[in-house]
């Protein structure tokens, strides 16, 4: 059989760079994996539609011929299972593809129902402070003094100072979309919940995953406990791979 495509999407104030050496795992183990950039991390747009469409775009062209692996982070939980819409393994044999998103993987992501809105239109409801927001400009920042707590809590300081380089401004209007799509309704799906994380984010993640299953259909089969922090495919790079992997080949059980 071949191998799963792995699609990376990452998290709000990153760049497809958050991924490179997750890609480089996956590539020494023979999988091949695409990062596209969200435009919504790095601009102003008035919402998180051209998010949904970047992803649209890079699933629809894969499973024309391959089966894919869709690997959300953080906020991307949202925008990825509300555009994959359709591209269900059984849709996509319906509408004449080779291939299909045959799992979901949500990394400390957002895991949410159709109709979920993070915040009010025009408010910052439900930001944590070191979310420092713009409203004139329209953006949301994070300050590099904030990066380890917000999400490298188990790196070093040097390796901290490095990645926070890269951090971009998120888009406020993001944050104000709605969903529209569930995924993870229809598409079998694994959930990493990465324990040495923030307090308020473990308990948050925990409460949408159990939400989520008791909301109706669902095809959530595995969650997993990683001792690590917000983001392991740069901390645990190994075992974020070897994961990816073996969640890849599991047969869904919901």
């Amino acid at each position: 059989m071949p191998k799963p495509v792995f699609v990376l999407l990452h998290g709000a104030w990153h760049s497809p760079s958050c991924w490179n050496k997750l890609i480089a795992a996956l590539s020494s183990a023979g999988y091949s994996a695409v990062a596209p950039a969200l435009p919504s991390s790095g601009s102003a747009t008035k919402d998180w539609s051209q998010d949904v469409e970047v992803i649209r775009n890079t699933v629809g062209d894969l499973v024309k011929e391959q089966d894919i692996v869709v690997v959300m982070h953080s906020f991307s939980g949202m925008t990825g299972g509300t555009a994959l819409e359709g591209f269900d393994k059984a849709s996509c044999a319906a509408n004449g593809l080779k291939g299909g998103v045959i799992r979901l993987v949500y990394i400390v992501a957002f895991l949410v129902p159709e109709g979920f809105q993070h915040s009010a239109p025009g408010t910052r409801d439900n930001m944590i402070p070191e979310m420092r927001t713009n409203l004139e400009d329209g953006i949301i920042t994070v300050r590099p003094e904030d990066a380890k707590d917000m999400f490298y809590q188990d790196m070093d300081d040097d390796a901290v100072a490095e990645l926070a380089k890269d951090l971009r401004p998120q888009s406020f209007g993001a944050f104000w979309s709605t969903t529209t799509y569930a995924a993870w309704r229809y598409i079998p799906t694994t959930y990493i919940l990465c324990t040495k994380d923030k307090p308020t984010t473990v308990a948050a993640a925990q409460y949408l995953i159990a939400s989520a299953k008791a909301s109706g259909p669902h095809k959530i089969d595995a969650v997993l406990e990683v001792e690590a922090g917000h983001s392991p495919f740069l901390s645990q790079v190994e075992w974020t791979a070897e994961t990816l992997i073996k969640e890849a080949a599991r047969e869904s059980e919901a």
